[in-house]
């Protein structure tokens, strides 16, 4: 049994550092279409500061803004942590390191929920912004 978790585990860190490296590809390469190929049509980003709720279209219009003017220069993430792994559902808390054109820092505290949709891709669900630092 102690094995099967294990290779869970591995299953699961596996999904969820493919899924935010591909974020962070499309950021980099500016890949709007890409970019939205990872993230659900039901997805709700809570927590944000001064906004209540982002849904999809909210994503795509803030990430099309971003990517068109080359404001946004890179994400990257670190301390992946596992919270809850089933066949089609992945919870994981994470740091996100947003960096601006101009250099800006910004640090996020987050929890991301994965589901497996029906075409068999991950794709993010919800975001929960737990904190967010300005460097």
């Amino acid at each position: 049994m102690n094995n099967q978790n294990n290779k869970m585990d591995i299953q699961a860190r596996n999904i969820a550092e493919h899924w935010l490296e591909e974020l962070a590809f499309t950021t980099a390469t500016g890949n709007l279409h890409a970019h939205m190929a990872l993230v659900s049509r039901q997805v709700k980003v809570i927590g944000l500061p001064g906004k209540k709720l982002v849904d999809y279209q909210g994503w795509k219009k803030r990430r099309h803004n971003e990517f068109s003017k080359k404001l946004l220069h890179s994400l990257s993430y670190r301390l992946v942590n596992i919270l809850l792994h089933k066949e089609d559902n992945l919870l994981f808390t994470v740091i996100e390191t947003m960096k601006s054109s101009q250099g800006q820092i910004i640090i996020v505290d987050k929890a991301i929920t994965l589901s497996l949709e029906f075409d068999g891709k991950w794709r993010v669900v919800e975001e929960r912004i737990e904190r967010v630092e300005l460097k």
